[in-house]
């Protein structure tokens, strides 16, 4: 019997290799910064946009790349993928506004909740504040809060356009973050909904190193494999 749970432990590897950590996850470095990478899809043509304008600016337009003027202010409810691909895999959606916010370019301000609706960090969000030189290769905007996973999030974002179709826009969005500084102990926190209801006020210590963090941050996939692997394991030891 033990020789067979021994064969075993292969397949238990390889289940845990291939779950790994959330895909939009690259790294959790040991100074307890996550990288999360995605793509954003910006539709405000066609019978479905995912960006609808709710205020006209009073002048004409001043930024004919984006299709709109100064003050012009559009209400997005935007994909987001894990590759650039609008049919790839769902990560979650940005959900907020940007405004056209200078006079002579095309400058947005953006306003919005980076809302996560699969995987270990359903429900979590990222909350982005900053400025959009569209005209630049690269921008970064800031991560000012969160909720959930991210509760207490703070870092910045590189905002890079991707493609452009007409005013439609894919873009990719890496974030790179810490939560709480890396050290707030979880248990201690208050619990909320996102976090599955009410918890007990139990104390896990000093479970909340920065390597930790990092891991809580990166880990869902691997602990579902770690059980997945020591259900394998006593199976196959009551084998006969």
């Amino acid at each position: 019997m033990a020789a067979k749970a021994i064969l075993l432990l292969p397949v238990a590897v390889l289940l845990l290799v291939a779950a790994g950590p959330p895909s939009c996850v690259l790294a959790a470095d040991d100074d307890g910064t996550t990288h999360l990478s995605f793509f954003m899809h910006d539709i405000v043509s066609g019978s479905n946009p995912t960006a609808v304008k709710v205020i006209k600016g009073p002048g004409s337009t001043t930024a004919p790349t984006l299709g709109m003027a100064f003050g012009d202010t559009t209400v997005v409810d935007d994909a987001l993928t894990e590759t650039s691909s609008a049919t790839s895999a769902a990560v979650g959606r940005m959900q907020g506004i940007y405004m056209l916010s200078s006079q002579t370019g095309a400058v947005l301000m953006v306003c919005a909740n980076l809302l996560f609706t699969s995987g270990d960090h359903n429900g979590s969000t990222i909350a982005v504040l900053g400025r959009d030189d569209t005209s630049e290769p690269v921008r970064e905007l800031s991560v000012v809060g969160g909720t959930g996973k991210y509760r207490m999030a703070n870092g910045y974002v590189l905002w890079k356009t991707s493609s452009m179709s007409g005013a439609d826009a894919t873009v990719q969005l890496d974030v790179y973050l810490t939560t709480g500084n890396g050290t707030i102990d979880e248990a201690a926190a208050p619990v909320s909904p996102v976090d599955g209801g009410a918890g007990s006020g139990g104390s896990s210590g000093s479970s909340g190193t920065k390597a930790g963090s990092a891991v809580r941050t990166a880990g869902g996939g691997w602990v579902s494999a770690c059980a997945v692997a020591a259900v394998v394991a006593v199976v196959g030891s009551f084998w006969v």
